[in-house]
């Protein structure tokens, strides 16, 4: 759709350019050419009309597409949910009926009696809910032979329960083993068998929209082959019947070479990408885009390779690189404004941001940069912070030559892609360039002799504006004078949005007036949010990283220190993970790594701290644990990553060390401490737990 919108747009340019050059040409056409005229015209309509065909047809087509998905996805997502809720209560169930037959504490096993029967309910709640959908025949059917297992089950479990009420352990492990864990695995088969089933229909469904998107596509080539078609022709005959006008054309020359600069002018005000290059650890260039070559004016090849430096202006101290390359090698986005120069020597301004890309180390591997030509802007605010003397003098010694640098400012302000604003000592609106109409959706005439305040400025500012707008009528100074400020403003609906402003003062007819720059931010402010949630999350497994969770750790260990909170710190790695890749594939060692992490998270408090620490290895930190929370959780946590299903390469276990927050405390310390309490769980043969042996559960 952008590219039809740009066509349409240099069309119409065309037009008028032609229409402007040949008026006096068509004066006396002839009948001939008033019907090659329509004939043009009714080409293009039915070129149009064909584009315009396709668009709508490929919508339509792609919405049709967009509510199956929904459909699919409103179903499977609930069945699957409910079909994995069943499986593993069913699953809880079974491990809790083996503990209870082996609990000899009536009073505990009543407790644990308790917690099997809220684990039937939650299989029952899954149940009903996967009944109320719309389900087909074979769903039907697998379900009503899942409830023939759970009845029969429920029965036997029963019996156990029963036997075990009345102290006959014995007669209760028989019944558990022989009869009531077969019953058990038929009710997971089924699932299991439910589960292919709804994967199976979601691959069916999946392959009849692929079919459709393959129609769409092949209708819209068609259609876009037909249209270059009758778009050649139009172009063809265009062709020769400018052959025969272009005698009339030469008187016209002039007009149309005006025309072409301002197309160029219009094309070059329509560029407006961003400039973004690549670079490693040590400021070799490894990408730039062709913005980049073209403000740079060097080719891509004398580039790449290469240090940063070689665009370097020397303007800049080594002091403002040095606090660059600091922020940006402790892993921190950095933003500011410099000075380059290109081949030939000239200086260029851009505003970059800086964004470091880290590794599962936490450390820095490459930088993106992205940067926006600000030369324009950069000379008209040294033009707009002349000094007063030097006005003065420029006002009464050379007034030629400030019409001109008038004239200039003007271009300067009406090109510039910032917006450009002035008002005067009383607020009120003087100069309002295109691209203020454009960010603030004020035309020029709406604003001009308004109130800036009222309009653009939220009301949240109002009170402090007006406070200190008088001193800046006598004085021209303000906090916000000569400073580059992020702030918020306001459009014609309403709507808020942030932007980058910086004001000067200027001395107009003995009164303070204020000139102020501002720059949209939205697109980086989202863009810089973005990238930091990036740098602070695992790629593969979803969790913090080893950078996020440092951080994070700090503070909780100053909140330790100063409030006296409890914090335990776990570390744990998968036993033989090495071998699980060697013998399935590192894709089935990265499915291991997801499905552990979202088991981990899914099984502790939202306070918890869960981040991947590298590798194999993984670390939680949890605070306000009562005495008895580290080991539980801990032991919780390595019994259900070894009774958990990995498909991929079947059972997986995991070794703990677990130790708390001890007075002198330091992360140094603590990390040490449950990391030798790790390699004591390897030592004792894996797949266990290991506390500091001064603080071991009973």
């Amino acid at each position: 759709m952008e590219c039809v919108k740009l066509r349409k747009k240099y069309l119409s340019v065309w037009v008028w350019i032609l229409r402007s050059v040949m008026v006096p040409v068509l004066a006396s056409e002839n009948l001939a050419e008033i019907r090659s005229r329509k004939v043009i015209r009714i080409g293009f309509a039915l070129v149009m009309l064909i584009i315009a065909f396709i668009v709508l047809f490929g919508i339509g087509r792609m919405s049709k597409v967009h509510e199956t998905l929904s459909e699919i996805v409103a179903h499977e997502q609930v069945a699957i949910e409910m079909l994995f809720r069943m499986q593993q209560a069913a699953r809880d169930r079974s491990v809790l009926l083996y503990s209870i037959a082996s609990t000899k504490d009536p009073f505990e096993r009543d407790e644990q009696v308790l917690q099997h029967g809220r684990f039937g309910g939650q299989f029952a709640e899954a149940r009903i809910k996967l009944n109320t959908l719309q389900l087909d025949e074979t769903e039907r059917a697998l379900l009503a032979r899942l409830g023939e297992y759970t009845n029969n089950t429920q029965k036997l479990q029963g019996e156990v329960l029963e036997q075990l009420s009345n102290d006959r352990f014995q007669q209760a492990q028989d019944i558990l083993n022989r009869q009531a864990v077969p019953s058990q695995s038929k009710i997971l088969a089924t699932i299991n068998e439910l589960l292919d089933y709804e994967i199976s229909k979601s691959h069916s469904t999946e392959l009849v929209i692929q079919k459709q998107q393959v129609q769409t596509r092949i209708f819209m080539v068609a259609g876009g082959v037909v249209a270059a078609i009758f778009a050649g022709l139009i172009a063809t005959f265009i062709n020769r019947r400018m052959g025969k006008l272009i005698s009339g054309l030469e008187t016209s020359a002039h007009q149309l070479q005006d025309a072409n600069h301002s197309l160029e002018s219009l094309r070059l005000a329509m560029d407006h990408h961003g400039i973004v290059s690549i670079t490693d650890v040590h400021g070799n260039i490894t990408f730039v885009n062709d913005k980049f070559c073209q403000i740079s004016q060097y080719a891509r090849e004398d580039l790449i390779g290469k240090n940063h430096r070689l665009i370097n202006s020397g303007i800049h101290p080594s002091s403002f690189f040095e606090e660059m390359w600091n922020t940006i090698a402790a892993g921190k986005i950095w933003q500011g404004e410099i000075c380059n120069r290109n081949r030939s020597g000239a200086p260029y301004w851009v505003s970059s941001t800086i964004v470091p890309f880290l590794d599962d180390a936490g450390l820095p591997c490459q930088y993106i940069a992205v940067r926006t030509d600000i030369t324009a802007i950069k000379e008209a605010e040294q033009v707009l912070m002349r000094g007063k003397y030097e006005l003065e003098a420029l006002v009464h010694e050379r007034t030629a030559d400030l019409e001109e640098r008038e004239e200039v400012l003007q271009s300067i302000t009406t090109a510039a892609q910032d917006a450009v604003i002035m008002i005067d000592s009383n607020g009120n609106v003087t100069h309002w360039n295109p691209a203020a109409e454009k960010m603030f959706g004020y035309s020029l005439v709406e604003i001009i002799g308004r109130n800036l305040l009222d309009l653009v400025v939220p009301s949240k500012y109002h009170d402090a504006l007006r406070a200190g707008y008088p001193k800046f009528v006598q004085t021209g100074t303000g906090p916000l004078i000569g400073a580059i400020t992020e702030v918020d403003a306001r459009k014609r609906d309403g709507s808020e949005f942030p932007v980058e402003i910086s004001i000067a003062a200027i001395r107009v007819k003995q009164s303070w007036h204020a000139v102020a720059i501002a720059r949209d931010i939205t697109v980086r402010k989202l863009a810089a949010e973005h990238l930091k949630q990036l740098a602070s999350t695992d790629a593969l497994t979803g969790a913090f990283n080893r950078r996020r969770f440092n951080e994070v750790m700090q503070i909780e260990l100053a909140r330790a220190k100063r409030y006296g909170t409890p914090i335990t710190l776990i570390i744990f790695d998968i036993d033989h993970f090495k071998r699980i890749n060697d013998t399935h594939g590192h894709s089935a060692g990265d499915q291991v790594l997801l499905k552990l992490a979202l088991l981990v998270s899914g099984n502790i408090r939202d306070t918890d701290i869960f981040a991947r620490w590298g590798g194999e290895e993984f670390v939680i930190l949890a605070s306000n644990c009562e005495t008895q929370c580290p080991h539980s959780l801990a032991e919780k946590i390595r019994k259900l990553i070894e009774f958990y299903p990995f498909e991929e390469v079947g059972q997986v276990t995991c070794s703990f060390g677990v130790t708390e927050y001890c007075s002198g405390d330091d992360q140094e310390s603590i990390v040490k401490r449950a990391d030798s309490n790790l390699y004591r769980a390897k030592e004792a043969g894996r797949n266990r737990v290991c506390f500091d042996e001064t603080n071991s559960p009973q």
